[in-house]
């Protein structure tokens, strides 16, 4: 991971931070080129959309996927506030994104918001996942978690 990769989970965090101002969960994502231009946002919508499904990741990836052929999409980074879930790793699978870099991995989310509600953890790194896949998607993370934890604080 390099200063870029660095820069663009902050900007990342930042987004988070202002889904979390808008009455959102505190996720969110950037969509980069690979000559380092941001081409998307993403940020989480469930509660005011009222859209279990509203992650980040996944509106995203829906505004991308509708703008972008699958080619420019393998080039791209993917750069996600917090470890994607199980939903939101595979769609950057079927969305075509190439790499993932994420700032908040899994263990240290559960370790703000606990696991106490079985019924909403679904506990599988998103390394597995996209390891199965027939596609190679480049995974790194952690990265900045210190960082990315802040966003969290006093939320859950």
């Amino acid at each position: 991971m390099n200063d870029e990769d660095r820069q663009f989970i902050r900007k990342a965090i930042q987004i988070a931070q202002r889904s979390k101002q808008n009455g959102n969960l505190p996720f969110a994502c950037i969509l980069v080129d690979q000559e380092g231009n941001v081409v998307l946002e993403g940020e989480n919508s469930v509660i005011t959309d009222k859209d279990s499904l509203a992650h980040a990741e996944i509106n995203l990836i829906r505004k991308a996927s509708g703008k972008f052929e699958k080619e420019f999409l393998n080039q791209c980074t993917i750069y996600t506030s917090g470890e994607p879930c199980v939903m939101c790793a595979a769609a950057i699978f079927w969305g075509g994104i190439g790499r993932l870099v994420y700032g908040l991995s899994k263990d240290g989310f559960y370790q703000i918001a606990g696991k106490e509600d079985g019924a909403t953890v679904l506990d599988i790194p998103c390394r597995e996942i996209l390891n199965r896949g027939g596609r190679d998607v480049k995974v790194e993370g952690p990265l900045l978690e210190d960082e990315a934890r802040v966003v969290h604080q006093g939320f859950w």
